[in-house]
């Protein structure tokens, strides 16, 4: 009876149900950072969250600016052609009808105004992240400059990952919206259904926004240490040889547009 119960027990150790009780990995992104005051109170949370600024934005550059002092990780949060909706993308947007020059102009122009970004991701873009030129475009400005792309994948079609990796660039992508619904229950749901993912040998990336709805439930999630939840960053993400290509590529960049910008949470962690 003994050697039946010992060998259920190690059956159990090692099912599926077992091995879930393991913390799952998650990256968190705050996107559509900059418009708002409130959009300080995010910097209550633990600094493994990643902000995604959009360029131009009221509050864009003081943001940027007490991130980096928190070791925060930041991305530009580049404005791209949708398929409705156009009039919200603001300052600094990609769209289908331009030319080579004004495309990568533009896309330099919002980089330089936000010199502690890392990567970049699409705010909107559900056309332009389906088009191959366009999105070859970013990816070579990416490539001069040592920064990855996170695809936000606001499109199915979306081939943004893949002209990354065809181009060489560290690329990684969005597994979860939590916020689409802003209550505790909905952004609960959406939470747990990251960590599932998780738990199958995924690293998951979770894109949110700096609603007061939003930040209230990451800080009452992450007061204390969350069961289930393995926090870190984008950059843990890439693969190390990547990272300190990135690292060399962005610091010759830097040296040679006179930027004496280095960024700590480039790291190696």
């Amino acid at each position: 009876m003994r050697l039946t119960s010992l060998i259920f027990l190690l059956s159990l150790l090692q099912s599926p149900t077992g091995s879930a009780q393991q913390a799952g990995t998650i990256t968190i992104v705050l996107d559509d950072m900059g418009n708002s005051l409130s959009d300080f109170q995010a910097l209550s949370l633990p600094k493994e969250i990643a902000f995604s600024v959009l360029p131009y934005t009221p509050q864009a550059k003081l943001l940027a600016e007490k991130a980096h002092q928190q070791e925060r990780e930041i991305l530009l949060h580049v404005p791209m052609q949708a398929k409705a909706d156009n009039q919200m993308l603001g300052k600094g947007a990609l769209m289908l009808d331009m030319q080579e020059k004004e495309f990568k102009e533009i896309l330099n122009r919002s980089l330089r105004s936000l010199p502690y970004a890392q990567g970049i991701n699409n705010h909107m873009g559900s056309s332009l992240t389906e088009q191959l030129e366009p999105m070859s475009w970013v990816m070579e400005v990416l490539q001069a400059q040592g920064l990855y792309f996170l695809d936000s994948r606001t499109t199915a079609q979306t081939i943004a990952e893949s002209t990354a990796k065809i181009s060489g660039i560290p690329a990684l992508r969005r597994h979860v919206f939590l916020d689409n619904v802003k209550t505790e229950q909905a952004m609960e749901k959406q939470l747990q259904n990251a960590v599932q993912l998780s738990r199958k040998n995924l690293s998951v990336v979770i894109i949110a926004h700096p609603y007061p709805e939003t930040i209230n439930f990451l800080q009452k999630k992450f007061k204390k240490p969350a069961h289930g939840l393995h926090l870190i960053t984008l950059n843990q993400l890439i693969p190390e040889t990547q990272r300190l290509a990135m690292q060399r590529k962005k610091s010759q960049f830097q040296q040679a547009n006179n930027q004496g910008v280095a960024s700590p949470s480039t790291q190696i962690h």
